[in-house]
């Protein structure tokens, strides 16, 4: 019995002794992850024979080239030239902001221009926390599936329209159709509540144009919706008119967006928009389908914001490792891990003479944190991922 507890308590202190020799990596890899080393060549003019004014414009133009091209590289294409306008308000003028360090490698003056080519190391979390802060998308994978729970009434409506509930009226909704054109357009995954309705509980709760908080977040979770929007649309013919003919229409959303996982309300918006037609059903369209447009841009922006801050919480995915009897090649993996972009946790849960079982933290599923591993080369190990299931993978190390 002595004996069997000296040797669990020189396994402990092993693997206590291996992971403090380890912290050093970690803690580099750590700082690796949070910035970007870039190389650009700028330059600065020369006015007056002013040759160090001319270095320092040089040197500035260059560490603002390094924050653009980093913060090009974190955002997708079509990201970053929907928020051109609104990149440019977040990064002009706070480049001292990104930059962590700088050195200039080579500098060369002419009789106009002096050139520079300069190192520096860009921060990247601060970098993504202003363009998360500022509605920027960042990854359209990390954004929430939406659904709408919006009714609407037309100006020849005597009540408002919805589509969910057993006595639901499923028409056309123009502010809706909009809403969702936008959402779309920005990288959000939208729920078509065209296909659902015969999926939706059918409680007399549910059967009115206007729900409470809770109703939307119980619909929402029924239907696997991450964000619900909540609200009405409403169209009303104005006063105002223009000769015999035309008219105007005015159409208005009010909305909110909550959480389902929480039920947090993280958005609330009221837009409105003003059309002229001679055409009433037109007019009544174009004023709705305005009003849904400028809401789906405003209510984007504020989930983009809102979801990248709070983040979605991490999936906890099981790992059993074969193998962990070597604890050299199982700190090796640990570290590989602990790397890995989207772990934000990992803890030894059990351990045995040959298998050790930890758990991640991680924000995406166990088949793409497989594939994450795949991808790895660890020193003088081989992994074989032999099981993958909803949270759960099976891993044999494979000394090299």
């Amino acid at each position: 019995m002595s004996l069997q507890v000296n040797n669990i308590t020189r396994v402990v202190f092993a693997i206590f002794f291996l992971w403090m020799l380890e912290l050093p990596g970690i803690v580099q890899a750590e700082n690796k992850l949070n910035t970007k080393t870039v190389v650009v060549i700028s330059t600065g003019k020369v006015q007056k024979e002013n040759t160090a004014k001319a270095r320092e414009e040089a040197i500035a133009n260059g560490l603002v080239s390094a924050v653009d091209m980093v913060a090009l590289e974190l955002l997708p294409l079509e990201s970053s030239i929907a928020h051109f306008q609104k990149l440019n308000e977040v990064l002009h003028g706070q480049t001292g902001q990104f930059i962590q360090d700088f050195k200039v490698l080579s500098e060369f003056p002419s009789q106009h221009t002096y050139r520079v080519m300069v190192e520096a190391t860009v921060t990247i979390n601060r970098l993504k926390e202003l363009l998360s802060n500022a509605g920027i998308v960042l990854d359209r994978r990390d954004l929430p599936s939406i659904l709408f729970l919006i009714s609407e009434q037309n100006i020849d409506d005597t009540l408002p329209q919805y589509w969910w509930g057993k006595n639901s009226t499923l028409t056309k909704s123009f502010s809706v159709t909009a809403l969702a054109e936008t959402m779309i357009a920005k990288g959000f995954p939208v729920i078509d509540s065209n296909i659902v309705p015969q999926k939706t509980p059918v409680e007399n709760v549910y059967d009115k144009p206007n729900l409470n908080n809770r109703e939307a977040v119980d619909l929402g979770l029924h239907l696997q919706a991450e964000i619900v929007i909540v609200g009405e649309a409403v169209a009303n013919k104005m006063p105002n008119v223009m000769g015999e003919s035309i008219r105007t229409f005015k159409g208005t959303v009010n909305a909110r967006a909550i959480r389902t996982d929480t039920g947090t309300e993280i958005a609330t918006i009221t837009k409105t928009s003003v059309k002229t037609n001679t055409d009433e059903f037109i007019g009544n369209r174009d004023a709705l389908f305005g009003a849904g447009t400028l809401a789906g841009q405003e209510l984007a922006s504020q989930i983009v914001a809102a979801w990248q801050k709070e983040g979605k919480p991490p999936n906890m995915i099981e790992i059993k490792v074969e193998g962990a009897g070597n604890l050299s090649n199982l700190v090796k993996f640990r570290r590989i891990v602990k790397n890995i972009p989207g772990v934000k946790d990992l803890q030894m849960k059990e351990m045995t003479s040959n298998e050790a079982t930890m758990m991640v933290g991680f924000q995406g599923s166990a088949k793409e944190l497989a594939n994450a591993l795949m991808l790895e080369t660890i020193e003088s190990i081989g992994i074989n991922i032999y099981e993958v299931s909803q949270n759960h993978l099976r891993i044999a190390l494979i000394p090299g």
